[in-house]
């Protein structure tokens, strides 16, 4: 009886053990890198391979609503998604994505990874029972070593993946928070009258209200800035660009306005026109009354050093004024640094011009011949500085500025450039300011776009035509120009018609008549 028993004993322990084996091996064998393998290519798959379906629903979900909103940035172009991209908060919010996601997908690999060891184990352990499934322990060693190493190849694709993208991401936040910050002026001091700090508002008639004779300049105090006439909104966008020279040998506090330049696009027509002011004009009217004694160049610094009497600040002081001299609305202001200047063109890889007159001005020294040149970053800066020796002169100059101007544009538009990319926008970062909304980027590069085959004409308000030389008799400044306000007048009128502030005659009558009592 002992002998039967021990004898049924033996077979259902071999009963037993061919059960496990035989469930062991019913099963699909799954492998836990191929389960990481999906589960990197997307989070959740490799979950679904391994017949977890709730997991690998709860794992793929997330990485589709962040592509779902990366694609919905998408959705205007290359352009809007660039223009977004500047703006801090969409490019925090990227940022974070982005390092989320990469969390994410590292998250699902190592789930997958141990999900699937777990169902190795299971295997074996049904197979160990089986001579059939035994292999030498130093096999299995060697290939858990190298199956591990492809496991950690794969999470470290991960972290380049998303690191790389992260980072330009903070590249454009960085960017974004140096650009767009206007360098608004200083609050006024309270006064009996109070007086506004903001853009004019339209309705009424402007005028100086200063002594009208120009020699004799009106005493400080606080500006009231004058309103310009109601006007016809046609679609025109004016983007004011100033190149600001605060080199190391100068104060920090002394910026000069060393180019002056309104881009005027009107998409109606197809056309760019370039207007640019001579940085001498002297005895200008000022928008709130009296005139400006000293060069125009100089009205930034005045305004920064003197912010009771400028409580527009600084830079929007200097942007109604150019406003109120060319009789057009303003849109938006960018300054370029000077310095910064020439960075920027080094980080799009140098620009092209076309020089078509010889310039040699032993000055810097600058010698180029006529033809298509390719220049670098300080070439270029000597290139629209130089105004001495043959082809040189202020108004060569200003055409200059504005042709390196149109240049970066195209560079800058060029998809050629997004290798350079986070040079370039290191280099904008230290370079421009504007005070253009960074979530109308997109908008305004899409208009750049637009404006690529634009007709492009250029103007430079100077000598003879549209200013006059100051004598030494008449203002102690060196190299002073006076503007003739009647040629000023009529060529906006003639640029931009029913929008030029001159179409109010009220306007072009206080304008006019003050230049035309101090001409004579």
């Amino acid at each position: 009886m002992e002998y039967q028993k021990s004898v049924l004993d033996e077979r259902r322990a071999d009963d037993r053990t061919d059960s496990v084996y035989t469930r062991a091996h019913a099963r699909p064998r799954r492998s836990a890198p191929k389960a990481t393998l999906l589960s990197f290519v997307w989070p959740g798959a490799g979950q679904w391979y391994l017949g977890q379906r709730v997991a690998a629903f709860i794992y793929a979900l997330p990485p589709l609503l962040v592509v779902g909103a990366l694609l919905a940035l998408t959705r205007d172009g290359l352009e809007s998604l660039a223009g977004r991209l500047f703006d801090p908060p969409v490019a925090l919010t990227i940022l974070v994505g982005l390092i989320l996601l990469g969390l994410w997908r590292l998250l699902s690999m190592a789930d997958a990874w141990s999900l699937g060891r777990r169902r190795e184990r299971a295997f074996a352990l049904g197979a160990g029972a089986s001579d059939k499934g035994r292999a030498g322990a130093s096999d299995k060693d060697r290939s858990g070593r190298g199956r591990l190493a492809a496991v950690v190849a794969l999470a470290a694709i991960v972290v380049v993946v998303h690191a790389v993208p992260a980072a330009l991401a903070f590249k454009f936040y960085e960017a974004g928070s140096a650009i767009f910050q206007p360098d608004g002026g200083v609050a006024a001091p309270p006064t009996a009258e109070p007086a506004p700090t903001s853009s004019p508002v339209p309705g009424s008639t402007p005028g100086p209200a200063a002594s009208p004779d120009p020699a004799v300049p009106s005493p400080p105090r606080t500006p009231i800035p004058t309103i310009p006439p109601d006007v016809t909104d046609d679609g025109l966008v004016n983007v004011l660009f100033v190149g600001t020279d605060s080199l190391p040998r100068r104060p920090a506090d002394h910026r000069l306005a060393d180019s002056i330049t309104l881009a005027s696009f009107d998409p109606a027509k197809g056309s760019i026109d370039m207007v640019s002011l001579p940085r001498n004009v002297s005895r200008f009217p000022q928008y709130w009354g009296g005139f400006y004694e000293g060069k125009i160049n100089t009205l930034i610094s005045s305004a920064q050093a003197d912010p009771g009497s400028y409580p527009d600040g600084p830079m929007d002081t200097f942007v109604e004024q150019i406003s109120y001299l060319v009789g057009v609305d303003i849109d938006y202001y960018a300054t370029v640094d000077i310095p910064g200047f020439q960075r920027l063109v080094d980080a799009v890889g140098g620009i092209d011009v076309e020089v078509t007159e010889p310039i040699a001005d032993p000055a810097f020294p600058l010698y180029l011949d006529v033809g298509r040149r390719h220049l670098d970053g300080a070439t270029a800066m000597m290139y629209v500085r130089s105004r001495k020796g043959p082809g040189g002169s202020n108004e060569r100059r200003s055409y200059r500025q504005q042709q390196v101007l149109l240049e970066l544009r195209r560079k800058l538009s060029d998809p050629q450039m997004l290798p350079r990319l986070p040079e370039v926008l290191d280099a904008m970062a230290s370079t421009v300011r504007t005070n253009l909304p960074a979530g109308r980027l997109g908008e305004t590069l899409r208009l750049a776009q637009q404006a690529s085959d634009a007709e492009i004409s250029q103007v430079f308000l100077g000598p003879e035509t549209y200013a006059r030389e100051l004598p030494g008799s008449e203002t102690d400044l060196e190299y002073a120009v006076e503007l003739r306000m009647e040629a000023v007048a009529a060529y906006s009128l003639e640029l931009w018609g029913d929008a030029s502030y001159y179409s109010d005659w009220a306007y072009y009558e206080e304008l006019t008549i003050p230049s035309q009592a101090g001409s004579r």
